[in-house]
């Protein structure tokens, strides 16, 4: 899983510490650090480290100088440097928010994941801080969730994130990861990454990444999971285009075997139609209300779901119905898979939070209420 805490802003951190930056003369460091930012900039982070040395040696006080340096010591991999240099920072910046961000990712890459996780929290709880920084925070919150394998955690967390910003690139990507390899949602996770390349830099190498490896690799896995349905390299779209139109005709004359008939044709000629197989289903729930008709209804609105995961409404009314039958299980995924399709639904929250409770998962449809609780009370 290529993952890697890059939620933190790009470029210098700025901090009301006037006192610090004091002074203009040739041996205040000031020069040296102003060049360690063009080189870090530019991803030179060799240089940067060596003009930052020279920085802080004039000015050993100079906290932008040394939260430069932490970031530049994590991009070489000095962790224990990087340690060193944060808690200097620290004893001069108190609590400041930007240092504390800090100090979370550095526990992150020490491996003390409850140490990073609560610090984490803390900032995005932290309702007096920025918006920006708490969806930071909350990033970064994911990120330790999923390095846990915690993956409902994780996916929460990433949720908040964007919610509270939406123009956190990090919260997107790291959305895009989860999906993929946690839940294996190939449709959503596909979204996510899409988002994310509109989002960050388009000449940062993890960009770079995305467009030209991760989303043609997942284009090719949809599309050859679609292919792989019996029947798929035969489809006749026309024939199966005929056929809806027949099917659909016949419902408007209330004449729901005929539609049946000719949805199940036009599937048959065509796998990957996404109007037959939802057809089916409504035909299934006019002619037979027995547990085995629903039975039959569901499996198609499934279908449904799969030919077009965009499709939330029948994801909400297939989780309804699996609900009814006694398909609690089946529930979960669906109201899940809907959540990915669409993040701020809340008729797809409220129904996951009950199919958990139904399971007996309190705990994780407690964490998803978090979630659900950020969209204001459930309307009666």
């Amino acid at each position: 899983m290529n993952s890697s805490l890059s939620f933190v802003p790009k470029g210098a951190f700025v901090f009301a510490l006037a006192a610090v930056l004091v002074g203009c003369g040739s041996g205040d460091g000031l020069k040296e650090f102003a060049s360690a930012k063009d080189a870090f900039a530019v991803r030179d982070f060799v240089k940067a480290d060596k003009l930052l040395e020279k920085s802080l040696a004039a000015s050993p006080d100079n906290v932008d100088a040394l939260v430069m340096q932490v970031r530049v010591k994590l991009a070489l991999g000095e962790l224990a440097a990087a340690s060193d240099a944060v808690v200097r920072a620290i004893k001069l910046a108190g609590g400041d928010s930007d240092v504390r961000m800090l100090d979370a990712q550095i526990a992150w890459h020490a491996k003390d994941y409850k140490r990073a996780a609560d610090l984490f929290t803390a900032m995005a709880t932290d309702e007096k801080l920025p918006a920006e920084l708490r969806s930071q925070a909350y990033s970064g919150l994911g990120l330790v969730e999923m390095t846990c394998n915690a993956n409902h955690s994780a996916r929460i967390a990433f949720l908040k994130a964007t919610r509270i910003d939406r123009r956190n690139p990090a919260a997107w990507y790291h959305l895009g990861l989860l999906y993929r390899d946690g839940f294996g949602y190939n449709d959503a996770a596909l979204e996510q990454f899409q988002i994310y390349v509109r989002l960050d830099e388009i000449a940062d190498p993890r960009v770079q990444k995305v467009q030209k490896s991760i989303i043609p690799a997942l284009k090719e896995t949809i599309q050859a999971t679609a292919s792989s349905r019996p029947g798929v390299a035969n489809r006749n779209s026309s024939a199966a285009s005929a056929a809806i139109t027949a099917a659909q005709a016949a419902e408007k004359k209330n004449s729901w075997k005929t539609a049946k008939a000719q949805y199940e044709k036009a599937l048959q000629v065509d796998p990957l139609s996404y109007p037959a197989a939802f057809g089916l289903a409504r035909a299934w729930a006019k002619l037979d209300t027995s547990k085995l008709g629903q039975q039959k209804r569901l499996e198609y609105m499934k279908m449904a779901c799969q030919l077009n995961p965009a499709a939330v409404q029948v994801y909400l009314q297939a989780g309804s119905l699996a609900m009814q039958l006694g398909y609690v299980g089946q529930a979960v995924e669906i109201y899940s898979r809907a959540l990915a399709a669409s993040p701020a639904n809340v008729e797809a929250m409220d129904g996951l939070i009950r199919a958990l409770r139904k399971s007996g998962k309190n705990s994780v449809a407690n964490a998803y209420q978090t979630y659900r609780d950020m969209f204001g009370k459930k309307r009666k």
